[in-house]
């Protein structure tokens, strides 16, 4: 199958190339690099397009469309052009494909102590979506409204991680300091994560399903994750020992965030203080989804990357290079 994939010098779209490549699909590679990592050009071919401009794509069997702007800093219409206009340009930019696989996130949904459904998108509550949550919720709107696929699916992953990954990793060990592990609050929220072969897994699914129209799905690990035990878990592995911890007091964070100080957002407090698990029954029931592995099972590779690639220095560096370095 000839699969177009954007977003691939991103962690997720370098995952999912590297995946279906092995599994013996054609790949067509694009993303906003002019020079992509030569390691990209093992596994597809690469086309340079910025999705915020009109494009053209090759036709392609499938579409699976990864590239947006996720940065929590970024402006509101810096957001819509990559997520809302992009996402429609990518509809447009190929006329004979019949499927497309759109991924999302959970940032459409407003925490809660409850499971997430896929129906409780939005907010209907004082609690008002981040700007990143409106364009991704604005972003499957445009693609409902635009669809012209027989199939077409959107995924909804929530904190996703893995070798290759340049987001969630980075964050949490810039919680080290001085060789201290420093967290607000007490960090004892409950939270769903997915690993990249989880949601490749479910992408798979996803590829093979003869199930027309739209469908939404919810995309997590089986398990429920405890946050700071995954910090805990990341940072006692990657540094080869328990680390001293330091609790510190929410207001500071709070208060840093309220005047903008040192890149702290109202997101990043509230992804650390509120419970955000994801219902993952519907593609469970709908297309077998099975999730292959997890925190645990996994944290040995995750920590073995790590030390090929440089250590925690070259993690917290956060390159644009580390999806292809693996």
């Amino acid at each position: 199958m000839k699969i177009l994939i954007t977003g691939t010098t991103g962690s997720l779209g370098a995952s999912l190339t590297r995946y279906f490549s092995n599994k013996g699909h054609e790949i067509i590679a694009t993303g906003k690099q002019k020079n992509p990592p030569k390691e990209l050009t093992n596994f597809a071919r690469y086309i340079c397009a910025d999705i915020t401009e009109e494009i053209k794509f090759p036709d392609s069997d499938l579409i699976i469309h990864t590239a947006a702007v996720s940065d929590d800093k970024a402006s509101e219409a810096d957001l819509f052009k990559a997520n809302v206009t992009g996402t429609l340009n990518v509809i447009n930019a190929t006329k004979s494909c019949k499927k497309f696989i759109h991924i999302s996130s959970s940032s459409v949904y407003v925490p809660s102590k409850n499971l997430l459904s896929e129906e409780m998108e939005g907010s209907k509550e004082k609690v008002k979506l981040s700007l990143y949550g409106k364009s991704k919720l604005l972003s499957e709107k445009i693609l409902i409204e635009n669809s012209k696929y027989q199939s077409c699916f959107i995924l909804r992953p929530r904190a996703l991680y893995g070798v290759g990954d340049k987001v969630i990793l980075p964050r949490l060990l810039k919680l080290v300091k001085n060789n201290k592990l420093q967290y607000p609050g007490n960090m004892q929220i409950k939270v769903s994560m997915t690993h990249y072969k989880n949601i490749a897994h479910a992408v798979e699914l996803c590829l093979n399903s003869d199930m027309k129209g739209i469908r939404t799905y919810n995309i997590s690990d089986d398990e429920t994750y405890i946050l700071i035990e995954v910090i805990r878990l990341f940072t006692r592995n990657i540094y080869g020992k328990k680390l001293p911890e330091n609790q510190i007091p929410l207001w500071i964070p709070k208060l840093m965030s309220f005047f903008k100080i040192g890149g702290i957002t109202p997101l990043l407090i509230r992804s650390l203080t509120q419970d955000m698990t994801l219902d993952i029954s519907k593609i469970k029931n709908e297309l077998g989804y099975s999730p292959e592995t997890n925190l645990q099972k996994s944290i040995k590779e995750l920590t073995a990357w790590v030390e090929k690639i440089g250590g925690v220095s070259v993690i917290n560096k956060a390159s644009k290079k580390l999806a292809w370095e693996y």
